[in-house]
This record gives C-alpha cells, structure tokens and sequence, in this order.
C-alpha cells in the first residue's frame, strides 16, 4: 500500500478533529452539581467546586410533556404541541374528561316555536327601523320623550343582532 504525506496528514486532521468534537460534546453534557459552602448555603452550578465536596445531580436532558389543560393558540391538543403525542388513547379520555358534558337537545313545543318567531319578527323589525331612522325616540319611565345618542342606537342595534342569531334558527 503506498501511503503519501498528503493523506497521512489528512488521517492526522481527521483523528484530531474528531477528539476536539468528543472532548467538546462530552464537556457540554458535564451535568449540574450540588454543593454546601461553610455558611450552609446550597448551591448549583455546571462546575464541580474545588474547595468543597460536590454531588452530581440526575437533571432530565429533554423537556418534560406539558399536561395541562389550557389550549395556547395555535396549537391542536391540549398539551402544547401541534396535536401529535405519544400517548393517543390517553390524550382521548383526558379529552373526554376535561369536556363538559352536552346538555340533551331540547325538542321545542308549537308553542315555544311560536314565541320564539314572533321574537325574531320583533328584532328584525327593530333593527331595520333602526338602520332606516336617522334619530329614534324613546321614552322614559315618567313619560318624558328623549332622543337617542348615537352610542345608545348602536347598543340597540347590537342588541336586536343578539337576539335574531338568538331566536331565528
């Protein structure tokens, strides 16, 4: 085998480079050490202390699964991640735990359809009075006619809304 300078040195940089990479990966992943100083105070740090005798820590090298259950926006699951866990069956029945249970749907009598039309002709009538109108009287307790402000007709107006999307399925 004929060997030349050239790729001698190239074996050397690679062995090299490679010790620098191990020494270096292996530095980064010292740990955390625990030690008391003579006053009693505790202390951490990634240095193991010369003066006193130290204790190495276990300190978990991921990040721990988030399970609460607040939904952050932008997220699909309820654990902080874009919805893919490893624990799906689980993820399911705590779904089903934290959901409040639907109330059965009510079926509605003749006479509760009724009503509820002739409050969703009322609103509608209302509020295209209101948009038609320039100003709106009302009228006090006492009897005293006033008129509207603007701010006052544009809360009617959110109300009558309201009660449409309420009451015209």
């Amino acid at each position: 085998m004929n060997l030349n300078r050239e790729t001698i040195n190239q074996s050397i940089r690679q062995i090299v480079l490679f010790s620098i990479l191990s020494l270096t990966c292996s530095l980064s992943i010292a740990g955390i050490y625990k030690w008391v100083d003579a006053e009693g105070n505790v202390h951490y740090g990634q240095q193991r202390p010369a003066d006193a005798s130290s204790e190495k820590m276990d300190v978990q090298q991921y990040a721990p699964r988030d399970s609460s259950s607040y939904k952050r926006p932008g997220t699909n699951g309820t654990d902080g991640s874009d919805g893919n866990t490893d624990n799906a069956a689980t993820d399911e029945t705590d779904k089903k735990n934290l959901e409040p249970e639907k109330p059965e749907k009510k079926v509605e009598t003749a006479a509760e359809k009724k009503r509820r039309l002739v409050a969703c002709a009322q609103a509608r009538k209302n509020l295209s009075t209101m948009q038609s109108v320039g100003r709106i009287r009302s009228k006090d307790k006492d009897g005293n006619v006033t008129y509207m402000s603007q701010t006052q007709k544009e809360a009617k107006m959110s109300q009558a809304k309201s009660l449409i999307a309420k009451h015209c399925k």
